[in-house]
């Protein structure tokens, strides 16, 4: 055995056969290739016992085949799993102290720490290597990867700068250096950023045509434009700049759902009411109806909301729309009646979309007999389709005014006592039980419209058990859920639900059986 030790750090390379094995060492371990990685490790060792690159090596693959097998297993095996992880870094350990000027060894020492999750201390070990190689665009990357992760926007920032510098000729550099512009809060350096990658480009290349990566790209420096304040008084400089833009690159938007979309937002924040109603019948007509954020959109261009409202509105989430946000005048609510339930209105034209009748049900006063007569429709062809998420759709109609808001809002009911005083509730109540006795004496619902299938009864039985557990009625609502379960025993819901009781009503360990 050689007692020579070259450090390629120290400007003694390794001999060509075991540099070659070195290099195959690096391909095996990328590949996952960890046991003969490892093999080939053991044969530059067995030679050179201390060479410093090969032991960290040697340590990252170890890491890698116990990360591979980790968590997996039996308890012994696990343990078995943890020592071969400490084995790792004992490695890679004493690796680094055999070449210290070696920036591959830092590397590995950075990355070890990065699969342990420990992020700060992979950075550093990143940095350390920087100061042996400046210009290794790997560790670069690695480095601004983890930056990120940690939210070190300004450290993320300089190293893509870097990284651009160093590779100017490359598009994702030019985009992850403008992605870290824009997320440090300049989006007019970023903005000035893609027009500088543009210039770059010769006319008639693939960027200018309709694709989806020109599509994307185009969609996002129209969002920076959005961003940017502008020159104009009223702040809304970048957002008109932005809704001219989007007549610009038209012809190469692919995903022109996504185009409509951000129109439609622009022309409500500008107050173009009359343009933003068309832009919304043009995302219904592209099959948007169930989409409740469109829905928003459309009301506050019928109302001519103010931007705060159009904002607040733009941003709520599942069914929640201007009808949920806030109460509405007669006038108001006589013109979104109109809009949805007129004949030539959303109703007519859509007389498929539920989401179109849900609207028009949220959007009716609820002491009126047109409410009542609709959530009864409603409530009658979920029942028969046997629609198990009927309770709670039905939940979001529990509106009460927002006290902490002087009335200008309205917040879901959640707490029962304010469920159990809710008119809504009471409705449903009555109309349920009225379901109920319908279908266990005749088999129908109370309007005798036909003869109901038999499963009507069961997901009847199920609302109600439902509506028990909204007001803490536990006792009443197994009682019911009980009735489901000896009815159909393989329904999941059912099983579901009856957990979710016992656990509210203090039972832990009879729910989690």
């Amino acid at each position: 055995m050689s007692s020579d030790n070259p450090q390629s750090g120290q400007g003694r390379p390794l001999p060509r056969k075991e540099a070659d094995l070195f290099k195959n060492v690096v391909k095996f371990y990328e590949n996952k290739n960890y046991k003969k990685g490892m093999k080939n490790a053991d044969q530059i060792l067995k030679r050179f016992p201390n060479h410093g690159e090969t032991l960290c090596m040697k340590g990252l693959i170890l890491n890698g085949m116990a990360s591979a097998k980790g968590a997996v297993g039996s308890k012994d095996k696990r343990e078995e799993e943890e020592e071969t992880k400490k084995e790792a870094v004992e490695l890679v350990k004493r690796g680094l102290m055999m070449d210290m000027r070696s920036h591959v060894c830092w590397h590995v020492y950075g990355l070890l720490h990065r699969s342990s999750q420990n992020y700060a201390e992979a950075i550093k070990a990143y940095k350390q290597a920087l100061r042996i190689d400046e210009e290794n665009l790997q560790i670069l990357r690695d480095m601004s990867l983890l930056q990120i992760q940690m939210r070190d926007l300004i450290g993320f920032k300089e190293t893509r700068l870097r990284i651009l510098t160093l590779r100017p000729n490359s598009k994702v550099h030019w985009l992850s250096y403008a992605l870290s512009v824009h997320v440090n809060g300049d989006p007019d350096a970023a903005v000035g950023i893609l027009d500088s990658y543009f210039g770059t480009l010769e006319e008639g290349c693939v960027e200018f045509e309709k694709n989806f990566e020109s599509s994307e790209l185009a969609l996002y420096k129209n969002q920076l434009l959005s961003e940017t304040k502008g020159e104009d008084e009223d702040g809304l400089g970048g957002v008109r700049k932005a809704l001219e833009h989007l007549d610009e690159i038209e012809k190469v938007i692919v995903d022109h759902t996504g185009w409509l979309k951000a129109k439609l937002s622009y022309q409500l924040q500008l107050g173009n009411f009359e343009d933003a109603k068309d832009t919304a019948m043009k995302l219904f007509e592209r099959g948007l109806t169930e989409e409740h954020r469109v829905h928003g959109a459309y009301m506050c261009a019928l109302l001519k909301c103010d931007r705060e409202t159009c904002l607040e509105v733009e941003k709520m989430k599942g069914t929640g729309t201007l009808a949920t946000l806030r109460p509405f005048a007669e006038e108001e609510r006589s013109i979104l009646l109109d809009a949805y339930g007129s004949k030539d209105g959303l109703s007519k034209l859509y007389p498929r979309s539920n989401g179109i009748k849900r609207i028009y049900i949220t959007i009716l006063p609820t002491n009126s007999d047109e409410f009542k007569s609709a959530i009864d429709k409603y409530c009658q062809k979920q029942i028969t389709k046997g629609v198990p998420s009927l309770g709670a759709d039905l939940s979001s109609l529990y509106l009460m005014e927002d006290s902490r808001s002087n009335g200008s809002r309205l917040m879901l009911a959640t707490d029962p006592l304010d469920v159990n005083v809710h008119p809504v509730h009471a409705l449903l109540v009555d109309l349920i039980e009225a379901y109920i006795t319908s279908l266990s004496s005749n088999n129908s619902f109370p309007s005798g419209e036909g003869e109901s299938p038999p499963s009507a009864l069961l997901w009847a039985w199920y609302l109600r058990s439902i509506l028990h557990e909204q007001v803490a009625e536990y006792a009443q609502g197994i009682t019911l859920i009980h009735k489901c379960i000896e009815h159909t025993p393989t329904a999941v819901d059912f099983y579901e639900l009856k957990a979710r009781l016992l656990e509210a009503g203090g039972d832990i360990q009879q729910a989690a059986d």
